[in-house]
This record gives C-alpha cells, sequence and structure tokens, in this order.
C-alpha cells in the first residue's frame, strides 16, 4: 500500500483527504461552539431594563393558570381509577419484545434478562391496585421495573449513552401520586401523575390518608427559587435536596424564614409531615409574578448544567428545564417537548424559509414567553441578539455529517444560550453542521390566546 501511494501522489492525496474527513470529528468534539463565547451566557444580559419588572401574563389570567397548575398537581389524589393521560403504560414491554436492545455495557442484553423484566411488570394484571400515595424524595420514574439502562443500538448516532430509554423523567419529593400497578415480587410500584407515568421502588414513597391529604393542601404554597436546596425538618434531621421547580405548601410566612411541609414515610410506610424552615432568600409565595427579570433569574440558576435525558442524574433535558423553569410562575407545562410546544398561542413556521422563521421569531416571539420547537427538542426565547435571535435550551450536541457521510454529534452537553446556528463556524468541506434553524416547525407563547388544559403526561420519547 505505502508503495502505490509513493507511486501515485492522488491516490496518496485522496488517502489524506479521506483520513481528516472521517477522522475530524474527535478534534471537533474537544472543541465548544463559538455561540457560548460570542453570546453572554447569563439570562439577565438579555432583559430590556425599560420592561424588566412589566407582568408578561395579565395577573387574573396567571393566578387562573395558578389554579390549574394546583389542580394538576393533586389531581392523583382525587381519581379513582387510572388516569387519562396514561395512554400506553407498557411500551416498553412491545418494544423489549420485538427490538433487539443494549444493556449498560453497550452488548444486546441476553433473552433471559428480557424474560425476567417482561414478568416483573406483570403487565396482564394491570390495574392490580388504585392508591393514594406521596414521594419522599427525588425519584425517577422507569418504563420498566428495573434502574438498569436500556438503549437502542449504541452503535448508530444520537443512540446510547445517555438516551436510557427506560427513563420517562423524574418527580419532585412531595408530589401526589395514584398508585395502580405492583411488580411480581412487589418491590415496584407503578404510578401515575398528570406530569408522569412509571415504574419506582416502592422505598420512594409513603402512603396517604384523607387527613393527610386534607392537612397537606393548605391552600398557600411555596415555590423554591435555589438549586440544589437542602431541606431539613425542624429537630434538624436531613430529608431530602429540592430545586427549582418544587412546590411545597406553606404554613408560616412570618419572620426571616418560610416554614412548609415536607413528607417522611413512617416504618409501615405510612406518610407523615414535618415542618421545614426555609430561608426566605430560597424561595417565594408561589404564584411569582411572570417578569422578564424574575425569569431570567431563575433561568440563570440553570445555566450551564449537565444534559441529562429524562431528567437523569439529578440534571435537566430540553423539556425539564423548561417545565422547572416555569412552574414557580403557575404555568403547568407537559413533559414532553412535542406537547410543550401546543401550549399557549401557536405559530407555524413550517412553510418558511429558514430566515424568514428568524425573522417572524424575532418580529413575534415575546422575550422570556416563547418557547421554539424543533423535532425532538424545545427552547426558551430570549430576544435579539446581534441581529439575530438567542435561545436558551438545554442541549446535547448538534448534529453533525463527515464528508465520508458519518453522522455524529458535536457534544454540547448542558444548559446554554444559542443563537439559532449553534457550530455553523466549522461548517465547510470535510464537515456539515446541521443548523437548528433549518429543522425549526413553530413557536408558542406561553399564557396568551390558549389554556394550558391540554397538559398530557408522555414518557421521554422527545424531551
Amino acid at each position: 500500500m505505502r508503495s502505490q501511494l509513493k507511486k501515485n501522489p492522488a491516490v496518496a492525496a485522496l488517502a489524506v483527504f479521506l483520513f481528516v474527513a472521517a477522522g475530524c470529528m474527535p478534534a471537533l468534539e474537544r472543541l465548544e461552539v463559538a455561540d457560548l463565547q460570542r453570546m453572554p451566557q447569563t439570562p439577565l444580559a438579555y432583559v430590556d431594563e425599560f420592561g424588566a419588572d412589566q407582568p408578561l401574563v395579565p395577573a387574573e389570567r396567571q393566578q387562573q393558570q395558578a389554579t390549574l397548575f394546583l389542580q394538576h398537581f393533586f389531581a392523583p389524589w382525587y381519581a379513582d381509577g387510572p388516569l387519562e393521560e396514561t395512554r400506553n403504560p407498557f411500551w416498553a414491554v412491545e418494544w423489549i419484545r420485538e427490538n433487539e436492545v443494549f444493556g449498560e455495557n453497550l452488548r444486546a442484553v441476553e433473552d433471559g434478562r428480557i424474560k425476567k423484566l417482561i414478568e416483573q411488570a406483570a403487565a396482564s394484571r394491570y390495574p392490580s391496585l388504585s392508591r393514594s400515595a406521596v414521594t419522599v424524595r427525588r425519584c425517577d420514574l422507569r418504563a420498566l421495573p428495573t434502574e438498569r439502562p436500556l438503549f437502542n443500538d449504541p452503535r448508530a448516532p444520537g443512540q446510547g449513552f445517555p438516551f436510557d430509554f427506560l427513563q420517562h423523567g423524574a418527580l419532585e419529593a412531595n408530589t401526589p401520586l395514584l398508585v395502580t400497578h405492583l411488580s411480581e415480587d412487589g418491590t415496584w410500584v407503578f404510578v401515575e401523575t398528570p406530569l408522569l407515568y412509571g415504574w419506582m421502588p416502592v422505598t420512594d414513597l409513603a402512603w396517604v390518608d384523607e387527613e393527610f391529604v386534607d392537612t397537606f393542601e393548605t391552600g398557600r404554597y411555596l415555590a423554591l427559587t435555589r438549586e440544589n436546596l437542602a431541606l431539613f425538618d425542624t429537630e434538624g434531621i436531613f430529608r431530602f435536596s429540592a430545586g427549582i421547580g418544587t412546590v411545597l405548601p406553606l404554613t408560616d410566612t412570618e419572620g426571616r424564614e418560610y416554614e412548609a411541609y415536607i413528607t417522611v414515610a413512617d416504618a409501615d410506610r405510612q406518610a407523615q409531615l414535618r415542618k421545614a424552615p426555609i430561608p426566605t432568600e430560597a424561595g417565594e409565595v408561589f404564584p411569582l409574578p411572570l417578569t422578564p427579570r424574575r425569569i431570567a433569574n431563575l433561568a440563570d440558576a440553570m445555566m450551564g448544567q449537565p444534559y441529562g435525558w429524562g431528567d437523569l442524574y439529578g440534571n435537566r433535558d430540553c423539556s425539564g428545564t423548561v417545565k422547572d423553569l416555569f412552574a414557580p410562575f403557575g404555568l403547568w407545562l407537559p413533559r414532553n417537548s412535542s406537547k410543550q410546544a401546543q401550549v399557549g398561542e401557536v405559530i407555524s413556521l413550517e412553510d418558511l424559509t429558514p430566515r424568514q422563521r428568524e425573522e417572524r421569531l424575532l418580529q413575534e416571539g415575546i422575550p422570556f414567553v416563547t418557547l421554539v420547537r424543533l423535532p425532538g427538542h424545545i427552547m426558551l426565547y430570549l430576544g435579539e441578539y446581534e441581529g439575530r435571535a438567542a435561545l436558551l435550551h438545554t442541549l446535547w450536541g448538534v448534529r453533525t455529517r463527515t464528508l465520508a457521510g458519518r453522522e455524529g454529534r458535536w457534544l454540547v452537553g448542558k444548559t446554554v444560550i444559542t443563537g439559532l446556528a449553534p457550530g455553523m463556524e466549522q461548517d465547510g468541506f470535510f464537515l456539515s453542521i446541521s443548523a437548528l434553524l433549518e429543522r425549526v416547525e413553530s413557536m408558542n407563547i406561553l399564557g396568551s390566546c390558549r389554556t394550558l388544559e391540554e397538559s398530557t403526561a408522555k414518557p421521554a420519547e422527545e424531551n
């Protein structure tokens, strides 16, 4: 081969060309997209001081939405059977029966393990239970009763780690639950909420009764405004950590601290209430005023956080970030990006050219309450920066394709602010970058025109 290269310079040049074209991705992945240096990475930089504290939604409408938020939140305790939003509780059983799936070692899962998972789910007995409960810590909801991940073929672009297809999402501590099914061995429960459904270990919940529910629903609530807040009860015992997106029942708003109810489980897994002091700088009375500055302040606490598919590892994906960001303001958003894109006033952009899509966003989008959707991804519009749209989103990576046809991802893996064409500075002869703008389908303005009543729980098929 070496002699052929020496004799034929053209062949040698082609070999070098293909080597560089096929091998440039590892070097590229070590770079950060230029937008992260070019654009300020704090949402506060995009707030127009002229309207920074002006409500983005009329107070009466926001209060209506907050009431609806609480109705969704407490709905599991008033259901008499499986929830309407639980459309396909055993889709994962069908998936592992019909497809080759891969485990945490990125090798195909053996038939014996597949059989045991199917037996554990006991789909033929669903629903086998109808009982109210509450989470006692932040917990992942799984598509099957196991903590072990399952992937599609990890050799395919956009598959493998971190895309564990059993991860539906996560629920914060103190979340009301309807328990409708028990695993074959009794160690896992299938729970349902209007936001998410899935499997969780029995040890992550406590059972509630009517007396508990009556006390827990105080009518006044606290929205946490700090991330990774350690919550201790009044006896100084650590109970759990929580962050933005968590809403707790208020018991006292006097003095230098708030006081809220938190839930613990007794020896029989019955729910018991404890009071927890919360610093005033770590929470505000729900719902917060929906203003650009308030949204930017909360979003600032999320910047740079690692990407977490289905909110794995205590992190968030794109729709998890959007959902949690607007929860303190009383806006109930679905867990799935495609459903989030249907909330509020929806404006289709599909029939426009890429440049026209951005122009319309700049003309009609309302900063800090406009979501922008492309298949499988959602972003928050912050406003105009240097003539282009600025967006906040939790991004795994930018699609790439080498000259040799190898598809890949230029990894970002965190919550960032970019334009609609991150990574395009590397687009060229050896590498093609897929601009987000080319795939944008719609934008929707929250709190405008339509209500949020169409929220639908769905697994994290899109995030």
